[in-house]
């Protein structure tokens, strides 16, 4: 099991969004750098960093701050936010991410997440689908759409993706534990890697998780609220 902790930012400070919201956040450190390098002493191999104003606007907006990262870290880093072309990708990937999250492309844009996967190979992508009950949702959490989650999938492993995340909006940033009705219903619609981020608030979800084989898990307001230990979990897990 991965253990993912999240860093999102917005205005460039470290903040968390409560069910997607815009306007309910809580800032938590103006320097995401710092946060950064506390999830590495507690001894994370990963990072999964999301550029909140990125998503909502479809632009690339942090790439200051993430090389900075990359420079003065040794996390293997996951970036999204924004991402939707490879012209973005190759961005990111040129100063030493490890791999790039695609969303809102997923629907919009699939070519572009091809192209990326033919120009850097498939362990370089991964796909977030974002979902409130049941019904998937783009450009920041703030458009719907019409596409069924099992043919997405089918459309996304066609064009070679072999990960993917999973988002339950309803359950992010609320710290109510992930729904596992739903992510089962999601592991068994695909035998590639799966991970998952919304809710997730004791290290008990985590085993839960692992027990249906799910892959890794994105851990985000727990942590900030001292609700889960990232040292402990990593001792268990990683």
């Amino acid at each position: 099991m991965k253990i993912y902790p999240a860093l999102d930012i917005k205005n460039g400070k470290c903040v968390r969004l409560i069910k997607g919201n815009y306007n309910d956040e809580i800032v938590f450190n103006k320097n995401p750098l710092d946060v950064v390098k506390e999830f590495e002493d507690a001894g994370s191999k990963y990072l999964h960093v999301i550029d909140l104003d990125g998503a909502k606007e479809g632009d690339t907006k942090i790439i200051t701050i993430v090389e900075q990262i990359v420079q003065e870290t040794s996390l293997k880093i996951q970036i999204g936010g924004g991402i939707r072309k490879y012209d973005q990708a190759k961005l990111y990937l040129d100063i030493g991410v490890d791999r790039i999250i695609f969303g809102t492309s997923a629907i919009h844009n699939q070519q572009e997440i091809k192209k990326t996967i033919n120009e850097f190979d498939s362990n370089k992508i991964v796909v977030s689908i974002d979902a409130l009950k049941g019904k998937i949702k783009t450009s920041g959490w703030l458009k719907n759409t019409k596409k069924n989650i099992k043919d997405l999938i089918s459309e996304l492993e066609m064009i070679g993706v072999q990960s993917f995340i999973y988002t339950d909006i309803e359950k992010d940033g609320t710290l109510s534990a992930p729904n596992f009705e739903y992510i089962k219903q999601f592991r068994e619609l695909s035998t590639n890697e799966l991970l998952i981020a919304g809710g997730i608030s004791s290290i008990e979800d985590i085993f839960k998780l692992e027990k249906i084989n799910i892959d890794g898990a994105i851990i985000g307001m727990a942590l900030y609220t001292n609700q889960i230990n990232l040292k402990n979990v990593i001792k268990n897990f990683q």
